[in-house]
């Protein structure tokens, strides 16, 4: 079964294991990470690659990042890599990848110019359109829903999907209107709390869509504030969690458990009729290589028996009913 396929039928668990491309002329982290890639077949469904833009975010600042190779080129690299390992065994083919692309930075032309190259000269055909930081910002670039349009007049194949931040203002109704313009599954930002995405699905009941619920292991304060430059809303309590911790194997454990609560919490509280839920695990930086494949163990172990659990017994598109009654209980971590 191909990754569009598994995305699209709720009974499939889907995971994605999420990796900054290397840096410009860095061949040597270019191949650690494809070695990385090459353990990690058969234990994901798919690599998905961030995009990453210079842009100033709740008044942070960050020293200027490094230029990186392109999503695109780095998915291309990946999928040869793994093709090589897969020959010889039958069914085997290289590892799928997702691509975001962020649709505001460029004019419309660049944009059309972009999809066009990606599904015909980089053979990409799954896609995470992302939109701008601020909407008080005019950006030069098509909206993400402008570009999805773009997508169809092209008559291009591609899976699409998008990014979903559940602690903003109407960010169902925001989903509802995507999906209506052929998004089809979404990946949230790294939680820390379960309750704004439990409000999230609640509210997504009945839409044929997959969440993606994004994780990732944190060794120090410096991950902290790398995760809140790029937007994520990190509490106070894990920060200051984090910081007491006092070492960064006790960090990680810490944030691997938290994890796997919010996991259990989020499935817990579906809805009668739920969207379809993946996970997707983030490396955020060098220094927490390990960690993700520890993080990916765990998840990995307990989210495909969640999915059995809430989804498989009614087969495709059909989720299962949870044992609870209808409406979220009352939690003892609050709302």
């Amino acid at each position: 079964m191909d990754l569009k396929a598994k995305i699209l039928d709720a009974a499939q668990p889907v995971i994605f294991y999420e990796l900054i491309p290397p840096k410009v002329g860095a061949p040597a982290e270019l191949e650690t990470l494809l070695a990385l890639v090459r353990e990690l077949v058969g234990k994901v469904d798919a690599i998905n690659i961030p995009e990453i833009h210079e842009e100033s975010r709740q008044g942070t600042s960050r020293a200027r990042l490094p230029e990186r190779i392109e999503p695109r080129a780095f998915a291309q690299a990946i999928h040869a890599a793994t093709l090589r390992q897969a020959q010889g065994t039958p069914g085997q083919a290289g590892m799928a990848t997702v691509v975001n692309r962020v649709t505001v930075h460029e004019s419309p032309e660049a944009q059309r110019r972009w999809l066009q190259e990606t599904y015909a000269e980089f053979g990409i055909r799954n896609l995470i359109l992302v939109g701008g930081e601020s909407h008080a910002t005019q950006y030069p670039g098509p909206s993400v829903v402008d570009t999805a349009k773009m997508v169809e007049e092209l008559g291009l194949d591609f899976l699409l999907g998008g990014i979903t931040i559940p602690s903003r203002s109407r960010e169902t109704a925001r989903i509802r209107r995507k999906y209506e313009r052929g998004l089809r599954f979404f990946t949230t930002q790294v939680l820390f709390d379960p309750n704004d995405t439990v409000d999230l699905i609640q509210g997504l009941n009945g839409l044929d869509v997959r969440i993606f619920l994004s994780f990732a292991p944190i060794s120090n304060t410096r991950d902290v504030e790398f995760l809140q430059w790029l937007g994520a809303d990190v509490p106070r309590n894990v920060a200051w969690a984090i910081e007491q911790a006092g070492e960064p194997a006790k960090a990680i454990e810490k944030t691997t458990a938290l994890a796997s609560r919010i996991l259990t919490d989020i499935f817990d509280n579906l809805p009668a009729h739920p969207p379809a839920l993946g996970i997707n695990v983030e490396q955020i930086t060098r220094r927490t290589y390990g960690s993700g494949k520890r993080m990916l163990a765990e998840l990995g172990g307990l989210y495909p028996r969640h999915v059995q659990a809430h989804y498989a017994e009614h087969g495709r598109g059909e989720p299962a009913r949870p044992a609870a009654a209808s409406g979220r209980p009352s939690s003892p971590r609050g709302r």
